[in-house]
């Protein structure tokens, strides 16, 4: 049994992760986002996109030769098609100075993470570049609902589930030193103390003038209004759970972010 360190609790990961990538040389292992790239490049939520808008020089890899292909054509620059783990890839990366080196909710899906990590960490300068890993945690809330009904709440592209222990000697066993973990959460975590404002908040997005079947504001409350006050009361018994769990540990979250760099001493 292990011990489980207080370690913060972040609404979802990307903050972090562009804070940190905020003026770096960025290295962005996995940036096409196979299977949605057109949908979230459209809306401007792909990742690769928020990178570019904040490194100082972003490069990216990625084995989807079309996904790289589209980023190409839509003007990013510095982007190799291949795997990693390939020598001649592997070549093509090494002695650049980079600052940060991402995989973003990569390795859940790879057949050998190890051999990806030790890939990633010969690209590291000793003392001076981060890796940044995150993966989904195997305690999320959501899976664990998911249980109660029998069903497991997994993509289907996965090929493990992480644990604080199992991620950090992964990183460990590829060769890296862990120096920082958080856990992140999508879910709600607000309880009872936000309902008044939430149902009693008055103002409201004005209704475009086409939307003239729209029903009347009923006492001075907008539909939208109560729209949200349902919503949220609906929700209500998974934050006031949600609320109670993380007063236990902040590994019921989401999803773990872990740090690591090269190992500059023997273990």
């Amino acid at each position: 049994m292990t011990k489980l360190p207080a370690v913060p609790l972040l609404t979802g990961r990307q903050d972090l992760i562009l804070a940190r990538a905020r003026g770096r040389r960025v290295l962005h292992l996995g940036c096409v986002d196979a299977g949605l790239l057109h949908e979230r490049f459209a809306r401007q939520e792909l990742m690769h996109q928020k990178l570019a808008a904040v490194a100082s020089e972003l490069w990216g890899a990625d084995i989807d030769q079309d996904g790289i292909a589209f980023l190409a054509a839509q003007g990013f620059d510095h982007l190799i098609a291949g795997d990693i783990c390939e020598p001649p890839i592997l070549a093509r990366l090494a002695g650049q100075p980079f600052d940060l080196v991402l995989a973003t909710e990569v390795v859940e899906h790879l057949p050998n993470p190890v051999q990806f990590l030790q890939a990633a960490a010969s690209l590291l300068t000793p003392g001076h570049t981060e890796l940044i890993i995150t993966v989904p945690n195997a305690f999320r809330i959501e899976t664990l609902l998911w249980l109660l009904r029998g069903i497991e709440y997994v993509h289907p592209d996965h090929n493990y589930w992480f644990s604080y222990v199992t991620a950090t000697n992964l990183l460990r066993k590829s060769g890296l030193d862990v120096t920082e973990v958080f856990a992140y959460t999508f879910q709600p975590r607000a309880g009872l103390p936000n309902v008044a404002r939430r149902l009693l908040r008055r103002s409201a997005p004005p209704a475009p003038a086409s939307a003239t079947t729209l029903p009347r504001a009923v006492n001075g409350v907008s539909p939208h209004l109560l729209v949200r006050g349902l919503d949220y009361v609906r929700s209500l018994p998974k934050r006031l759970l949600a609320s109670a769990l993380y007063r236990t540990t902040p590994f019921w979250g989401d999803g773990l972010i872990l740090v690591g760099r090269a190992r500059t001493h023997a273990d």
